[in-house]
């Protein structure tokens, strides 16, 4: 028996934690009684289980419980199963086997911009090429940088990944220069607030003028970036 992708992309922490909870007749537990049957540290436990509500395995309650949501307690029986097949849980589960995949960032742009004139641009994501694809969708942070013109805070927006093309607009008022330029950074955010991959970036000089011209040309620039997926 396999476990489902789902179950593999959780660290073994979080696996043993759905575990103990599972063996419960009432499938709830304050953290500390989680952390002693556990055997874990305050820190790795918080890591699991804020890991744990993300995913949507447990529902957290008043003064530090938590329950197995019924998601969990699927999971809760299919590790029951797993580990009756397979003899037990390893410590070193292939849960945290891990993949990069190549993805095909685009920003698009109308050139040339006009000075003084707002305008907006996009950045997205073409769609997952074969053998490339992500078993979960990824939670990606993109920061963009405007220089010769405004805003002049950095913006940022997050999409939720997946398979599909998706795609975000962003604005960019350029100055009275010829040139400007738009840096844009991509990031892979995990479960955890300090769970940040830097995926990549780019940046572009687009055209500016301050004489206005009857047509525009649409441009695309594009660069690959690497994201993190569960191993299959």
């Amino acid at each position: 028996m396999e476990l489902s992708f789902q179950l593999r992309a959780l660290p073994p922490d979080a696996l043993d934690i759905i575990r103990f909870l599972g063996t419960l007749d009432d499938p709830l537990a304050h953290a500390n009684t989680i952390a002693d049957a556990v055997g874990l540290s305050d820190r790795s436990l918080g890591k699991a289980i804020r890991r744990l509500v993300t995913k949507g395995y447990l529902q957290m309650g008043i003064d530090q419980m938590y329950r197995l949501t019924e998601q969990g307690e699927r999971a809760a029986r299919e590790l029951v199963a797993y580990d009756a097949e397979s003899g037990g849980a390893d410590s070193e589960s292939e849960s945290s086997v891990v993949l990069q995949v190549e993805r095909q960032a685009v920003l698009v742009i109308s050139q040339p911009l006009m000075a003084g004139q707002p305008a907006q641009f996009y950045v997205g994501f073409q769609p997952a090429a074969n053998g490339q694809r992500l078993n979960d969708n990824a939670q990606i942070a993109m920061r963009v940088f405007i220089l010769n013109g405004e805003p002049d805070q950095p913006q940022e927006a997050i999409l939720e990944l997946g398979n599909e093309p998706d795609y975000h607009a962003f604005a960019i008022t350029p100055g009275l220069y010829r040139q400007a330029r738009i840096r844009l950074q991509v990031f892979q955010l995990g479960p955890n607030p300090d769970d940040i991959e830097n995926c990549g970036g780019m940046y572009i000089d687009p055209v500016v003028t301050d004489v206005y011209e009857n047509g525009t040309s649409l441009t695309a620039y594009t660069t690959k970036l690497k994201l993190t997926t569960p191993g299959a």
